[in-house]
């Protein structure tokens, strides 16, 4: 006999879960199963129910018993996560995974949910019973990349591209970790590999197009400049009014706009002028925090707020996009002072401090970059053992309330509304020192000396094997000898500091400043 009632018993029950209301949720259930004990999605409705007020072992035996009768389907605990908040979900997976160590599907979904966690250790040695497929080697290579253990997370991308040659993800996440490891032969092969099996996979391309930067194969690289059009949320602009190249930008007004980091903008506002000399008239758009001091660079028009109107325009390009439309090379790129101030150096250096950047917790994946990007306050205590320089913050966020112990900190930074203001302090110091963030393109914007504590897996605008950057030619980058490591580039910047003060002490007329020798 049909149960007439069960579709609206299901879907009562359903709504009591996503209402968070576990024991009403556990009533509706239990009518059902007292009709018929074998119904399964009354059985996992149930289970879920009682997981979420807490009965996580008795809902984990109810979900192993269901995953064992439906071998070829993704394990139940999975779909845990729509009703529930990550705490209750990891303790579910836990409780599964006791019961059922050797269930190689669970361990691989486990680890997903840690990996979107952030929780990347704990991904790491779930995987170690997993390592039988493709999928599992793989999950591997990205919880290894996430810990920075990126010449680990090779073999296991090697592997998962072996077992199941086919799918692009190994291929492509192999030339990411063979890019960071500087093997750039080794990288580009694996993302053409990438390419010929995912032709149309724009973040493939893009991503490949990246590696070839970093490696110096800027000409190569631009060809695949207008990928990034395709990517999720790129651009709302229309691609057709695109700037095509520089020629075209005569006698036509054309708006820059800023994407997402500050720094690029503050990098690429030097091609504006160039836009300007070839006739064009330059408005640019960005946020709040930008416009003051991009209305400083020669050749802009007009600083539109981001958030007003779209104005009348010819061609619009995205800041990022201006180096591949000018077809820049590392012998071509335009100077970096355009802010650049006159001005007299301090009796005694001042030395601008950042040591962590926005994370931007809104996109992808950038919380665990700026992890390895930023630095804990206490890696720049041994500048405290510097003599004859002031040190002032010029950190903004949450980590400016953490400064590093023991280090005479001056922080003029709660009166700052946005860069303009930062460029005030900035222009009364004599060298800044930071991690890779917006601040070391403000200063070298404005031809101050930077020392650049940058990352491991560095960005592509740094290059690979290079302390000096064309970008700006007063920057000395000090790179993590190993990933997270920030004890030897520091150690090589309180010795660049102290040859810093020697040399102003006794000035000569063939250096500016200390390399990072």
């Amino acid at each position: 006999m049909i149960d007439t009632e069960r579709p609206q018993r299901l879907g009562t029950a359903l709504a009591r879960l996503r209402a968070g209301q576990w024991d009403a949720a556990v009533a509706h259930c239990h009518g059902l199963l007292l009709r018929d004990p074998t119904d399964t999605q009354a059985r996992l409705l149930d289970a879920f129910a009682r997981a979420g007020r807490g009965d996580i072992s008795e809902a984990a035996e109810t979900l192993v018993a269901i995953a064992r009768d439906h071998p070829g389907q993704a394990h139940p605990c999975s779909d845990f996560a729509a009703f529930c908040s990550d705490g209750p979900v990891a303790a579910l997976y836990r409780a599964c995974l006791s019961l059922t160590p050797a269930d190689t599907r669970l361990r691989r979904l486990f680890a997903g949910f840690l990996l979107d966690r952030g929780e990347a250790a704990e991904a790491e040695q779930v995987l170690r019973g997993a390592l039988d497929s493709a999928a599992g080697q793989h999950a591997m290579g990205m919880a290894l990349t996430e810990q920075g253990k990126f010449h680990e997370a090779i073999g296991h991308f090697r592997r998962a591209a072996a077992l199941d040659p086919v799918p692009s993800p190994a291929w492509a996440n192999l030339g990411m970790v063979l890019k960071i490891e500087g093997r750039h032969r080794e990288a580009l092969a694996a993302y053409d590999e990438a390419v010929a099996r995912s032709p149309n996979d724009a973040a493939i391309r893009v991503n490949r197009m990246v590696a070839l930067l970093h490696a110096g194969h800027w000409s190569e690289a631009w060809r695949d400049g207008d990928w990034r059009l395709r990517l999720p949320g790129y651009t709302g602009l229309p691609a057709d009014r695109l700037l095509p190249n520089p020629d075209a930008a005569a006698g036509r007004t054309v708006l820059l706009t800023h994407e997402e980091g500050f720094g690029d903008t503050l990098q690429f506002l030097r091609y504006a002028p160039l836009l300007a000399a070839r006739g064009a008239r330059v408005l640019v758009r960005m946020p709040q925090p930008l416009m003051r001091i991009a209305a400083r660079v020669p050749g802009i028009a007009a600083v539109l707020d981001e958030a007003a109107a779209l104005p009348d325009y010819d061609y619009h390009c995205p800041m990022v996009s201006l180096p591949c439309v000018f077809a820049t090379t590392p012998d071509t790129i335009p100077p970096g002072d355009y802010l650049l101030e006159a001005g007299e150096p301090n009796a005694m250096p001042y030395v601008g401090l950042v040591w962590a950047g926005q994370a931007r917790p809104w996109l992808p994946g950038f919380t665990a970059l700026d992890a390895r990007r930023s630095a804990d306050a206490a890696v720049f205590a041994p500048l405290a053992a510097v003599a004859g320089v002031r040190f002032v913050s010029l950190q903004m966020g949450e980590a400016a309330a953490h400064p590093p112990a023991g280090l005479a900190l001056a922080n003029p930074m709660a009166s700052v509304r946005d860069f303009a203001d930062t460029a005030a302090i900035v222009a009364g110091l004599d060298l800044v020192v930071s991690v890779d963030t917006s601040v070391v393109h403000l200063a070298g914007s404005m031809g101050k000396p930077v020392f650049l504590l940058d990352r491991y897996d560095n960005c592509w605008r740094w290059l690979s094997g290079r302390s000096d950057s064309p970008w700006y030619p007063d920057l000395t980058i000090f790179r993590q000898d190993a990933p997270g490591d920030w004890g030897p580039p520091v150690r090589r910047v309180v010795a660049a500091l102290n040859r810093f003060v020697a040399m102003r002490a006794h000035p000569s007329p063939a250096r500016r400043f200390p390399n990072a020798a």
